[in-house]
């Protein structure tokens, strides 16, 4: 199942990069990373309680495909700041958009902000396919993203780097979906 799901993001990256103009030089562009397969369980709350089984937070892997069976709990955060329940049927996946895909982007994909909410008497699992660039990867916006209506919103930064800082105590104060902008941002933070 592994393989298969690896395919399948392989897939969905061509499509992207393809969809950017970028067909002939996929290879270039295309990120080299590994698979991390996670099996995920979440218990279902007491009667008539609706509590968190997952933090909100932006994926921080360059992209992950998400398979669930038949209990709902994944939300997404859309623009207007509503959570939405995502009811996926247990033959379908979500392909998430990462930090690192977000920044390759040049924001062009968003990383989503989502979490996931268990309410009923049933336990939900999950499976997760991340992908993980090898050690060593830089995350760069091609070339081809960038021009006068497109200035180029991230610097150039180690994955590792930008995982290992997600993760460090720093960034614990930071909102998971504002650290690329604290960590790569090549704009000055707006005052509120």
């Amino acid at each position: 199942m592994a393989t298969q799901i690896e395919e399948l993001n392989k897939l969905i990256w061509l499509m992207l990069i393809d969809s950017y103009g970028l067909g002939e030089k996929w290879e270039s562009v295309m990120i080299n990373y590994k698979t991390l397969v996670r099996f995920m369980k979440y218990m279902a709350p007491p009667p008539e309680e609706y509590e968190r089984g997952l933090f909100a937070h932006t994926d921080k892997p360059v992209s992950t495909i998400i398979c669930d069976d038949h209990v709902s709990g994944l939300e997404i955060k859309v623009n207007d700041g509503q959570w939405i329940k995502l009811s996926l049927s247990p033959s379908s996946f979500c392909f998430v958009v990462g930090d690192p895909l977000k920044a390759w982007s040049n924001g062009r994909l968003k990383a989503v902000n989502h979490r996931v909410m268990m309410s009923g008497d049933k336990d939900r699992f999950s499976l997760a396919a991340f992908a993980i660039p090898v050690e060593g990867t830089i995350i760069k916006a091609p070339e081809e993203l960038i021009d006068e209506q497109h200035p180029q919103l991230y610097k150039d930064f180690n994955f590792m780097d930008f995982f290992l800082f997600a993760f460090s105590d720093p960034a614990k104060h930071i909102d998971s979906g504002e650290q690329l902008q604290a960590y790569a941002s090549l704009s000055p933070p707006i005052s509120h």
